[in-house]
């Protein structure tokens, strides 16, 4: 059993993410559900649940009851581990698992000027298509990028705790029509700081700090300063110093890879694609030609 109740012997993946707020487990099988899933009452925080296809089926045990329900693609579930939960699973089985520690959804709630917001709401087979496309994007990035940047991995936690708590929140959060923007030696020091790391690994909470930000303050400033949010930004300046070293220097495509901060070869020849249309080294001889 994993920490989840799941017969680990039936899942055929089981892949997990963590992040500083949130850790993001996949688990699915072809053949089957992995039957009857129970945990017992625990201090542990809540549990989302989205699911990725049509077809999963679950009956949930109460006191003096039980219920079925269908779950939809982007359907989700969302329960608190302070209560003991028990259910049959059958049908399709494929979801993006995630959970959320107490402590974690009062740190999401001050960074995101959330007044009150002390719990979550419990929902069954809730139809939500914005969590599970940022779920799906997560773990999407991550099948192509075997060790996915923190710095992508933390803005993509942040956008969904937002929606976590924006959506099931039992507080409020303060909304504003004025748009800050970082200040010049803000958006320096941020830049500085990530371009020194250009593979992502650094902390979005350490660059926000710098700038005397929350982390989901600093991503909304950063982004209302220049268009665009800080992984997307580094992204972009993977790829320009990668163009200046395909114009100006002799290494070679796996070495201005690991210069410029790409997993691997194959990571930068995808991204280099996607933004040009053809490959580095085709584009290298174009330019030097």
């Amino acid at each position: 059993m994993d920490a989840f109740g799941c017969q680990l012997g039936k899942l055929e993946d089981d892949r997990q993410i963590i992040s500083d707020n949130l850790a993001y487990y996949r688990k699915s099988s072809t053949s089957a559900a992995p039957g009857q899933v129970a945990t017992p009452a625990s201090d542990r925080g809540y549990l989302i649940g989205v699911s990725l296809k049509a077809g999963h089926r679950r009956r949930i045990f109460s006191e003096h009851h039980s219920r079925l329900y269908e779950f939809e693609q982007h359907s989700i579930y969302l329960r608190s581990f302070a209560d003991s939960y028990k259910a049959d699973l059958s049908g399709a089985f494929g979801f993006i698992l995630m959970e959320l520690s107490s402590g974690d959804l009062e740190k999401l709630a001050d960074g995101a000027d959330a007044s009150g917001v002390s719990e979550l709401s419990q929902v069954v087979a809730e139809h939500d298509p914005v969590l599970g496309g940022m779920a799906q994007a997560l773990f999407s990035f991550a099948d192509v990028e075997p060790h996915p940047s923190s710095l992508f991995v933390e803005q993509i936690s942040s956008a969904i705790g937002l929606h976590l708590i924006a959506r099931y929140g039992n507080g409020r959060i303060r909304r504003t029509n004025k748009r800050e923007a970082l200040s010049q030696d803000a958006a320096t020091r941020a830049k500085d700081m990530m371009l020194s790391r250009l593979d992502g690994g650094i902390s979005l909470d350490d660059v926000a700090t710098r700038c005397n930000l929350s982390r989901i303050a600093f991503i909304r400033a950063f982004r209302e300063t220049t268009g665009k949010t800080p992984g997307e930004w580094l992204a972009e300046q993977r790829l320009r110093q990668a163009c200046d070293l395909l114009c100006s220097s002799p290494l070679s495509l796996m070495e201005i890879s690991a210069a410029c901060g790409f997993a691997d070869l194959t990571h930068f020849m995808r991204a280099f694609a996607a933004a040009k249309g053809t490959s580095p080294a085709v584009w290298r001889r174009a330019i030097r030609s």
